[in-house]
């Protein structure tokens, strides 16, 4: 005759198992998601960096300008 305990233990360790991987499936794509971020927020850095430093030469062009009487 079988232990009910250890047939009730034995089902609850199969569920426990098939949610651990399901977070772990779930963790995967969550790091995925997250590399795709923060490759996203590092293009958008490179992209700010540059129009600040067009902005920059474009407001020293203007004031050289100025001062010359142009």
């Amino acid at each position: 005759m079988e232990n009910p305990h250890e047939e009730r233990q034995s089902m609850l360790l199969e569920r426990i198992i098939k949610n651990v991987d399901l977070l772990n499936d779930a963790m995967v794509e969550l790091t995925r998601s997250m590399a795709e971020i923060n490759e996203f927020n590092q293009r958008v850095t490179i992209v700010s960096e540059l129009w600040e430093g067009v902005s920059r030469g474009s407001d020293d062009s203007h004031s050289s300008n100025d001062a010359q009487g142009h």
